[in-house]
């Protein structure tokens, strides 16, 4: 009997071809979404379960201040052992750049390189996370001082194929390392990756002579700089609640009394940290909860349009085959029976549609990696997950899908279909189909208008004014990127060659200014403990610290509101003088702009006076609010040179600036990016979401369209001899047309003010994350009405056209 059913669903697809390839195609697209989707989603959801301890991992978060940070002061770790007998074992991490140099095993020439991966950790790092060795012993790895384990692409890198085991490589310059393993970088599902790993105790050796003992004992009394990510391994059966539950006791006992106002920690479980992380400070950009919910309900919306296409089809074409139910029913056919048919060929639809997308979804996996910056490889379609949940889906579809066109069908009396006027009998299916098209063009107009306002808010992010000229400006590390900087990186004889290479810079024409700072702008700042005047220590008032040079202001053009800038000509400005945003006024509640001139700020020691205001500037990324920021002249944590160029003879103008660099520093790599694509950068989460919406809006929209197609086909099949008449009694083709696509009309006008609605709440929903954001636009409803509307017109047009424009006595012949 199954046969059977497979033979007359296959027969039955074969006789129907333009049905069964709308049918096909449009379920083909949808489970081509759901099964990238699929892909997307178990990657996001598989971050650090490859760690073999991974349900005993956790990692500290540090809460101060409103502040919740993902590292903590690097002495908390040596106390944790000791006060809670539920760890097993605990590990710090502190990843910063460094230049590095190799000699080349072949040639022998000495190699520079500006690693930004260069991790220094405890020891106990390889008894917390799964390392996998390739050359060399990890058993005490990171024992012995001046030892360093690479990964493997980073020994290829600076060795080829020679053994790295026992080679040097020199770090800042005089600093050497001898290599000790190779191990094989974690996959791309994990938090956090290493380039090469370093004793965490050779973290102060890398530091200028006059700074490295001042660090280390700074570290040693300092319980709240936020430096380093920790990782604690509980013992089996240890509930993590009951060392959070003893922090408050932990804090108590073990920091000193002035520093614990404020304090907070607990531990996070490692598989939480990718999708359910919103601490600052994180070693890699985390995932998304909202976006993958995102995706999965677009990609869902998409297949159930899908799906809707099959609904509408099926029951508009099984209305063509009542006869055929009749007579079956008429020689003793169950209903069952006929549901199993009608289901098997739902069936056997959809097991070509699911061949066909997963074909495809291989071929489309590369797009998907560009898209979200992925590596996934055809192995991850074959995972028994992936394959389970797609299989049970494609069951789903096909139930869903077939379901209803079964049941609609035999339910109607054998009388009624040998006789043909099964078609009169179902205004009730004739009204749910309505609603299934008013469904899906409520899912294009939504999917549509969405796109628009994501584009429209990134749009705003990326061309928003920031207060500060960020266009035609190149940065350049000073010296490797490095948190430790805070406490001074730059000594006398830095500061001069830094003064003789922006005395070289002004000589070269096609640069307009230079300037140092501790940070680019846009990319936030160092939290600093300050005391502005009218508060005391017991506030615990932590803010934004930005040092800058002289001229800084007046290279990124930033507006003084009052008082004056930092100026050479005041020989005590970088001494005790402040510079503080707009913002700073209202919290430190100083009054007015001109009120905060000359109030005192004690920031860590450094005590002074405020000289001037300016206005607010994003030093954060737009999806921050803002926050006062306090600016000083503090050259130890210079990091980066600012140079701002003409828009002419960019490439000339950078030659020569490199080549002036090397001058002034042979020993560090000349590593510059633009400003402005370095912003545009900190939006890539919200350019894939808009992309990848906007594709599913496409794809969406058409399969609605292919739906649409084939609905007018079958309507005016039906109204052959209506249009006949209506012609031989002097209709135009124009009139016939719009008979024929009049109820399309009417279903997408309500669809289009169902939609704007649910538009609305869920574009509030998103843009509620972002501190500046745009209004919903009423245009974006516009476009994505006429833009919806206008394509279902001209999907239907054709075959509107070809049926006013038959020749009537065709359809009247029989009659």
């Amino acid at each position: 009997m199954i046969k059977n059913y497979l033979k007359t669903a296959i027969r039955s697809l074969l006789r129907h071809k333009a049905f069964s390839f709308i049918n096909i195609l449009g379920l083909t697209g949808g489970l081509t979404c759901c099964l990238l989707i699929f892909v997307f989603v178990a990657d996001e959801f598989s971050y650090d379960r490859f760690q073999e301890k991974s349900d005993r991992i956790y990692r500290m978060e540090y809460l101060i201040s409103n502040f919740d940070i993902a590292r903590v002061p690097p002495n908390v770790a040596e106390h944790l052992g000791m006060f809670f007998p539920e760890i097993e074992s605990t590990a710090r991490l502190f990843s910063r750049s460094v230049s590095v140099q190799v000699n080349d095993p072949v040639t022998g020439e000495v190699k520079r390189f500006e690693e930004p991966g260069v991790n220094f950790a405890d020891s106990s790092i390889f008894n917390i996370l799964s390392f996998e060795s390739v050359k060399g012993s990890l058993q005490k790895a990171l024992y012995a001082p001046f030892t360093v384990v690479l990964n493997e692409e980073i020994a290829m890198k600076y060795f080829g194929d020679e053994n790295p085991i026992g080679k040097q490589i020199t770090m800042e310059g005089d600093q050497n390392f001898k290599v000790i393993a190779v191990v094989k970088d974690f996959p791309s599902n994990s938090h956090v990756h290493f380039d090469m790993i370093v004793p965490y105790t050779n973290m102060y050796d890398l530091e200028p002579d006059e700074l490295e003992e001042s660090i280390r004992q700074n570290f040693k009394m300092n319980w709240m700089v936020s430096h380093s990510p920790t990782y604690v391994l509980l013992k089996e059966g240890v509930n993590p609640e009951v060392v959070n539950a003893r922090f408050p006791e932990f804090i108590t006992e073990k920091i000193p009394k002035n520093q614990q106002k404020g304090q907070e920690y607990k531990l996070q479980p490692l598989l939480d940290v990718h999708l359910n992380s919103d601490v600052q400070a994180q070693a890699e950009a985390p995932g998304s909860m909202m976006y993958i919910w995102i995706f999965i309900a677009v990609g869902l919306l998409t297949l159930f349009i899908a799906c809707i296409n099959f609904i509408n089809l099926s029951t508009a074409r099984s209305l063509q085959r009542t006869k055929e139910i009749g007579m079956r029913k008429v020689l003793g056919a169950w209903k069952s029976h006929l549901v199993m048919q009608f289901l098997g060929e739902s069936l056997v639809t959809t097991i070509f549609a699911a061949l066909l997308a997963f074909g495809l979804t291989s071929v489309l996996l590369p797009q998907l990696n560009e898209l979200t910056g992925k590596e996934l490889t055809t192995s991850a379609l074959i995972n028994p997950l992936i394959l389970l949940g797609f299989v049970g889906l494609s069951l789903l579809t096909s139930l869903l899908a077939g379901i209803y066109p079964a049941f609609f069908v035999t339910r109607i009396s054998p009388l009624y279909s040998l006789k043909g006027l099964a078609a009169s009998k179902n205004a009730g299916g004739l009204s749910f189909r309505k609603g299934l098209i008013v469904i899906q063009f409520v899912i294009s107009v939504v999917l549509i208008a969405s796109t628009l306002i994501v584009f429209d808010q990134l749009e705003m992010l990326k061309n928003q004014p920031l207060g500060f000229q960020k266009d035609h400006i190149i940065n350049v590390p000073i010296q490797s990127q490095n948190f430790n900087n805070v406490f001074g990186g730059v000594n006398g004889e830095k500061r001069q060659q830094m003064n003789s290479f922006e005395d070289a810079l002004s000589n070269i024409p096609g640069v307009v200014a230079s300037t140092a700072s501790s940070n680019t702008p846009g990319f936030g700042m160092v939290n600093r403990n300050v005391i502005p005047e009218g508060f005391s220590a017991e506030d615990n008032i932590i803010a934004p610290v930005y040092a800058v040079d002289y001229d800084f202001i007046e290279t990124y053009d930033i507006k003084v509101l009052a008082g004056r800038d930092f100026s050479k000509e005041f020989g005590t400005d970088h001494q005790s003088a402040f510079l503080i945003n707009e913002y700073a006024v209202q919290e430190f509640n100083f009054g007015t702009a001109e009120g905060a001139l000359g109030k005192q700020i004690n920031m860590e020691g450094k005590i002074g006076k405020v000289i001037g205001v300016v206005q607010d500037f994003n030093f954060l990324s737009l999806s921050e609010p803002m926050n006062p920021l306090i600016m000083d002249i503090s050259v130890p944590q210079f990091s980066v040179f600012s140079i701002k160029i003409h828009n002419q003879n960019i490439p000339e103008t950078l030659e020569r600036i490199e080549a002036t660099w090397n001058d002034f520093f042979p020993n560090e790599t000349f590593d510059y990016s633009f400003l402005n694509e370095s912003l545009d950068q900190n939006y890539n989460a919200q350019d894939q979401l808009g992309t990848t919406v906007s594709y599913f809006a496409v794809l969406a929209i058409l399969i609605s369209c292919l739906g649409s197609y084939g609905l007018i086909m079958f309507i005016a099949s039906g109204k052959m001899k209506e249009v006949g008449i209506r012609k031989v009694l002097g209709a135009s083709v124009s009139g016939l047309v719009l008979l024929l696509s009049r109820q399309f009309l009417v279903l997408a006008g309500l669809s289009f003010l169902i939609s704007v609605p649910i538009t609305i709440w869920a574009a509030n929903k998103w843009l509620g994350d972002f501190a500046y954001r745009v209004d919903v636009s009423p245009m974006s409803f516009v476009i994505a009405g006429m833009l919806t509307i206008g394509l279902v017109l001209a999907t239907i047009s054709y075959q509107a056209i070809r049926t006013a424009s038959s020749n009537p006595v065709k359809a009247l012949r029989s009659e």
